[in-house]
């Protein structure tokens, strides 16, 4: 029988914010696990060894009682705790970090650049982030408090496609906003745009399917559809957004923001409206219309859900950019044949969102706050715009010309072929940094610029932010 151990290695870090007693089972099962401890090897008594750690008595004990359950130590009456035998040589084991994805999960690798181009994004010229110091916080705080009282009556599992209360004030909110007629039934609550979009890849299509996208394109929905296996159709867009006589003879779904084409801007007219749908019934496809910050558009035209006839179109909103991005929670309207299946689907991923959440929601939307709050900041963005596009408008370089900027939360700024767009957005500083456009795109390789939000900062900001970047680009240029 070996003696007991010596301490050297276990004495904790008090430093460190970890619990002594996490330390301490970390410390004792890695010595074991790497055969610095060999099996049967006898621990010092608990009370000389929290004398030796200088720790207390029961915290010794509480990491020994768990490394016992876990098998690593065996407590012997009158004996005293040994270090049990390893199934396996654990000094052989993998180093961490060194073994490789699993094939089907590299798939996810390709998408890992959007992800990191939005995360990398904020500041005045933050694309598509709301204006969050004028989020009516009073009156949400007053209906939250309200609502977790109501919501304490009842805790249990909640309708996976979302709170009747919050899908009945969405169906009268688009119906007068957006002219989108819909039960509350056709409705799911989801996390956002990216769930709905997740959710409809889901059910749609499968693997090895065609998905028409804009070009460019809004770039987490590229991600999510690549990651679902789908094969990417980019189709180039113009000042009225896709152009629809470029389609393919088949696809299973046709991904677009016909109100305000992101990221260059546009607005689908009626006509092309048209045809996008005499294309998807002719080719049996689907179209997914986000209409992502349409709210903001003082002369809005009607979505193009409102056209659909023949049950096509799968509309998606999203409260992120009206309210909070923090919210989380967006939604998606589906043709009666697809509601079942839709909130099926939703089942297998998640149960719902926040009960208290979407209660305090439907209460502020029914309450008239939701459209109060749309209607003073579409003011506000409004100004705003008007504020970028006149500073870029004059000191931008003459190289540069600026896309459609009539309505929503960003404006384009095209530039030549020979642009290195992503190299120059590389050169800026963190909180000034924008979009390259070239990121956005599915396949074409002629498309150049930047794209610059304009409602997350002060006018002052904005306008000090606008006239930083128009230098900037006379800089590097100049080199």
């Amino acid at each position: 029988m070996k003696e007991p151990i010596d301490v050297e290695s276990l004495f904790p870090d008090r430093a460190s914010g970890e619990p002594l007693v996490s330390q301490l089972v970390r410390r004792l099962r890695s010595a074991i696990e790497s055969g610095f401890f060999a099996p049967e090897t006898r621990l010092l008594p608990s009370r000389e060894l929290s004398l030796r750690l200088g720790v207390s008595r029961n915290t010794v004990v509480s990491a020994l009682e768990q490394l016992v359950a876990e098998g690593y130590l065996e407590a012997r009456v009158g004996a005293g705790t040994f270090v049990t035998p390893m199934p396996h040589d654990a000094r052989g084991r993998v180093a961490p970090g060194s073994r490789s994805l699993p094939q089907h999960a590299s798939r996810l690798l390709p998408v890992k650049a959007a992800l990191d181009a939005v995360g990398s994004s904020y500041g005045p010229l933050r694309v598509g982030a709301p204006a969050l110091t004028s989020f009516p916080v009073r009156t949400w705080q007053r209906l939250a408090r309200k609502n977790l009282v109501s919501v304490g009556a009842s805790l249990d599992y909640g309708q996976s496609s979302g709170l009747i209360a919050l899908r009945e004030a969405i169906a009268r909110h688009i119906a007068q906003f957006r002219g989108v007629l819909a039960d509350p039934s056709r409705i799911t609550i989801v996390e956002g745009a990216q769930g709905a979009l997740g959710l409809a890849a889901f059910v749609l299509a499968q693997r090895g399917d065609r998905v028409v996208l804009e070009d460019p394109c809004y770039q987490l929905a590229c991600a999510i559809f690549t990651a679902s296996g789908l094969v990417l159709r980019g189709v180039e867009v113009d000042d009225n957004g896709l152009q629809t006589s470029e389609l393919p003879d088949a696809a299973a779904i046709a991904y677009v923001t016909p109100s305000h084409q992101f990221p260059l801007g546009g607005t689908m007219p009626l006509a092309r409206r048209a045809q996008l749908l005499d294309w998807a019934r002719r080719v049996d496809a689907y179209v997914i219309e986000d209409d992502y910050d349409s709210e903001f558009d003082s002369h809005p035209i009607p979505a193009l859900q409102s056209l659909d006839r023949d049950e096509r179109v799968i509309y998606v909103g999203t409260f992120s950019k009206t309210l909070a991005p923090g919210m989380r929670l967006g939604y998606v309207v589906v043709p009666d044949h697809l509601a079942s299946v839709f909130r099926f689907a939703r089942a297998l991923f998640s149960l719902g969102a926040s009960a208290q959440l979407q209660a305090t929601l439907a209460e502020f939307i029914a309450g008239g706050h939701f459209s109060r709050h749309v209607r003073r900041m579409t003011r506000v963005y409004e100004r705003r715009r008007r504020i970028l596009v006149e500073v870029l408008s004059r000191e931008l370089p003459r190289s540069f010309a600026m896309g459609p900027a009539q309505k929503g939360l960003h404006v384009a700024i095209m530039a030549r072929r020979d642009f290195d767009d992503v190299r120059f957005v590389n050169t800026m500083s963190d909180g000034e940094r924008v979009l390259p456009l070239s990121q956005l795109c599915v396949q074409r390789a002629d498309c150049k610029g930047l794209v610059v939000g304009f409602s997350a900062g002060s006018d002052h900001a904005l306008a000090r932010s606008a006239s930083l970047l128009a230098a900037s680009l006379r800089r590097f240029l100049s080199r």
